[in-house]
């Protein structure tokens, strides 16, 4: 069950991973270009974080 939960939230932050980097493709204004990356980031990391978590679980 706990499998599931993580398998569901690593999809969820590679998904918007992938959103926000399309987003940031399309942006015209620096400043929202530069918000998109960071969060970005963020949701790889998380998925990173996610995905070790599930191959030792």
């Amino acid at each position: 069950m706990l499998r599931m939960f993580l398998m569901g939230k690593y999809y969820y932050h590679v998904f918007q991973h992938r959103h926000n980097e399309l987003l940031q493709k399309d942006c015209l204004c620096e400043e929202l270009r530069v918000k998109l990356k960071i969060k970005s980031i963020y949701h790889i990391s998380k998925a990173i974080e996610l995905g070790a978590r599930l191959q030792f679980s």
